[in-house]
């Protein structure tokens, strides 16, 4: 059992440091046919937003070997409906629910939270920033998702985390998951064009190439940082897991390499099955992740 947030009145609770990420799973029933959910300590959504949002125009993802860059515009039909559509499907997950909150407008948040707080097995909140946000705009949001009942856990972009990440360590969130994938851009192939002008697509970086950009950010921030850490960016293998906690995080979360593996979540649980108990010099006992 792990405690994610140990400062608020309600805590969070998880019986294992293991989730998706937004964007991987769905709104809570995607890979269920694939995945032990008994293996996760909670499930995360994709992304709502209080409002509708339409899919980006024109190519949504481009590949390069094991890296891609995904620019969807986070489309979703907005928090009510979801909400009427999935909340039976909550209700009866085996572990809780965290819903991911797109963050743009402090209003929008509150009403948001607000109303989730009353929605059985929402165990708490995830608020996801746009790389442009303002330090003062996101810390806006944060103070307005405190005025529920829920935890309240912000997703910081890797290159937001050096403004963020004390700000909003010390303006009441109740853990950080780091990092958001960072903007990125790949060349969109020419084949079959008579044009040599090259194309590219600008959206969100995946891949295992962010897994050391992640352990760079845990070796920085992990000590200097008073609340849990949710590490997540690029995890591709029980071992990738291991090392993140072995640096300082208390959970993490799979990304998108689950769109090629699914599998990767059940081996990744199994291995934290695993973890035993290793005894301290005192006599107590503490987890090892090793």
């Amino acid at each position: 059992m792990i405690e994610l947030a140990p400062k608020h009145k309600y805590g969070l609770p998880l019986a294992t440091p293991l989730m998706p990420a937004s964007g991987v799973f769905g709104f809570g029933d995607a890979y269920r046919d694939l995945i032990d959910l008994a293996l996760l300590g909670a499930v995360v959504t994709n992304p709502i937003s209080l409002r509708p949002r339409r899919a980006a125009r024109g190519q949504r993802i481009q590949t390069r070997d094991d890296t891609f860059v995904v620019h969807t515009g986070w489309p979703n039909p907005g928090l009510h409906k979801v909400v009427r559509d999935y909340r039976d499907v909550w209700s009866h997950l085996p572990v809780p629910v965290i819903v991911h909150l797109l963050a743009t407008q402090p209003t929008e948040v509150a009403e948001s939270v607000g109303y989730l707080s009353s929605i059985a097995n929402v165990a708490a909140v995830e608020l996801g920033y746009a790389t442009q946000a303002t330090t003062r705009r996101a810390v806006d949001c944060m103070a307005a998702a405190q005025e529920g009942t829920l935890p309240v856990i912000a997703q910081i972009p890797l290159e937001r985390m050096a403004a963020w990440a004390p700000r909003f360590a010390n303006h009441g969130a109740d853990a950080l998951t780091l990092t958001a994938p960072p903007r990125a851009v790949l060349p969109i192939s020419n084949e079959g064009l008579d044009s040599p002008v090259a194309h590219y697509m600008r959206g969100r970086l995946y891949g295992r190439a962010l897994f050391p950009l992640l352990l760079n950010v845990l070796s920085r921030w992990s000590d200097k940082l008073a609340l849990p850490i949710i590490a997540c960016g690029g995890i591709g293998s029980p071992q990738d897991a291991l090392d993140c906690l072995t640096l300082g995080a208390t959970a993490v979360q799979i990304d998108a390499l689950l769109w090629k593996d699914p599998p990767l979540l059940n081996r990744v649980g199994h291995k934290l099955r695993q973890r035993r108990p290793a005894p301290t010099a005192d006599g107590e006992s503490s987890t090892n992740p090793l």
